[in-house]
């Protein structure tokens, strides 16, 4: 009865072999599925600080704005031979800027609020990958440990039929 042994052996050998390359398998998926989400965590964050340059882009473009305006209201008042230092044409000049910061910094604010909900992708992004990444290590573990489990039973019920 030593072929039937070698046999369950054989089967034994085969359920470990097998188990140990699904397990290297599910872990090799999870390194790359990781860095995958590297990857992409990684262009949320550029979209980010994209956000951030295109907050301060286009408060550049407004600063033009801003000053073409004032430019032009202090040729309309000094051609009026109105002086702008006091008066309601000094308050008018003066609402003008304060509008023009409160205008500023709602761009700003908005370019913050786009470059933060990236950042916040990103993060969940990497979360999500660390979280993945530990369940495919506790899968590959768990199909070790019932290839092991199943190659014992091969070799107990070969070595108990060989008897």
């Amino acid at each position: 009865m030593s072929g039937l042994a070698a046999l369950y052996g054989a089967q034994a050998g085969l359920q470990l072999a097998a188990g140990y390359f699904a397990a290297e398998n599910i872990k090799a998926t999870a390194e790359l599925n990781r860095d995958i989400a590297e990857m992409n965590a990684e262009f949320a964050e550029l979209d980010a600080y994209d956000a951030e340059i295109e907050g301060y882009t286009a408060q550049a473009k407004y600063q033009k704005v801003i000053d073409q305006t004032l430019s032009d209201q202090q040729l309309a008042l000094s051609a009026a031979n109105i002086d702008t230092s006091f008066g309601t044409a000094g308050a008018i000049r003066e609402e003008s800027k304060f509008i023009a910061d409160l205008n500023k910094m709602e761009i700003e604010k908005r370019a913050q609020e786009r470059s933060l909900g990236y950042e916040r992708e990103a993060r969940a992004i990497r979360m999500g990958s660390t979280l993945d990444f530990s369940q495919a290590q506790a899968r590959a573990s768990q199909v070790m440990f019932q290839s092991v489990l199943g190659a014992s039973q091969s070799g107990l019920t070969g070595y108990q039929r060989s008897r």
